[in-house]
């Protein structure tokens, strides 16, 4: 997990026994080590490959850590090399690392898409890739095309293998959240309150599905159905066709992306309370909800959902990472606490 702060940490997680600290990164918050050029926040999630993790921070750089040992050392990297400075762009979003292609891309503030060699930090050849605008979207790629929207408000595809523009379409508004590829379809939300299906193929649109207010969480899909979170506080089930099946109101902005587990759709409301849906087709009514459980103290969820079989990880403004068994009344499994000293919240 990573946080603003400035360090990412690595837990054993032992369910409802707890967990115990593996390592942190930088390893010496209070004394510095050979790792730390500065205090970095980190926004988006890392994304743990075979033997490094990467990580996007708010300093302009992108760290490759030993995934056993938590720190750069040998194994791991640091791009931009060199000292960090204090101008340099913010990196927003999430990496997306294809091990197919040993490469992972991030995008910047400064409207620019990097790519590098996962194992060596090496630049890709070709790269970066110069959108008009700054990138907060977190890319996704397949089949060698990255997806990413930008504040330009395009949606972008690019050639993983030698940063040449494949295709891009021109939105409405600010595209910040992760694309979503749904069969032969990319699917992404822009701040014009309009979620858009646009072919993988050549970019034209197959159709678009008007909301409330901005889509900025990215969708997510079970294969059949696309479920949508709205900034107007409700989650929008659509078929292939972008036709609504139904539509929940959480009554709270929805900034975080959701995650399906085997029991169904888990959402967070801006407002703290974890929803699991049912995902049917089906005319459920008020059975769509299948359990409702407010984190304690009523933090801000901001950051994406992750699942780990029947349960979610949730990290919240109040500097927390719960994990909550879904299954029944959402029990507590543990709380940590990245301000607390021993990392127990209390």
């Amino acid at each position: 997990m990573g946080s603003k702060q400035g360090n990412v940490r690595a837990l054993v997680d032992n369910g409802f026994d707890g967990f115990e600290t593996s390592w942190t990164f930088p390893a010496n918050q209070d004394g510095g080590s050979d790792d730390r050029d500065s205090l970095f926040g980190v926004y988006g999630s890392p994304v743990v490959g075979d033997d490094l993790v990467y990580v996007s921070a708010i300093d302009g750089v992108l760290y490759a850590i030993d995934r056993e040992t938590g720190t750069i050392g040998s194994t791991g990297w640091k791009q931009p090399r060199g000292e960090v400075e204090d101008d340099r762009p913010p990196l927003v979003g999430e990496p997306a690392l294809d091990p197919a292609s040993n490469v992972v891309v991030v995008g910047s503030e400064d409207g620019k898409l990097y790519a590098f060699d996962a194992k060596t930090g090496e630049p890709r050849e070709g790269f970066p890739f110069t959108a008009e605008d700054t990138i907060w979207s977190t890319p996704v790629i397949q089949d060698g095309v990255i997806y990413f929207g930008s504040h330009d408000k395009h949606i972008y595809a690019v050639s993983l293998a030698d940063g040449t523009l494949k295709w891009k379409f021109l939105t409405g508004g600010v595209v910040a959240g992760r694309p979503l590829i749904f069969r032969d379809m990319v699917i992404a939300g822009s701040f014009d309150k309009k979620l858009y299906a646009i072919n993988i193929k050549d970019g034209s649109k197959s159709w678009e599905f008007l909301g409330e207010n901005w889509f900025w969480a990215g969708a997510v899909s079970n294969g059949r159905t696309i479920f949508a979170p709205s900034m107007d506080g409700n989650v929008y089930a659509l078929d292939r066709g972008g036709n609504l099946a139904w539509k929940h109101d959480l009554e709270s902005p929805i900034v975080s992306r959701p995650v399906l587990i085997p029991a169904g759709l888990v959402v967070a409301g801006k407002d703290a309370k974890i929803t699991l849906l049912d995902t049917s087709l089906a005319e459920v009514g008020l059975q769509r909800v299948r359990s409702v459980r407010p984190l304690a103290d009523d933090p801000e969820i901001l950051a994406p959902l992750s699942a780990v079989d029947e349960s979610i990880l949730v990290g919240a403004q109040d500097n927390t990472v719960r994990r909550i068994e879904i299954r029944g009344s959402q029990a507590p499994m543990w709380c940590f606490d990245t301000d607390s000293e021993n990392g127990r919240c209390n």
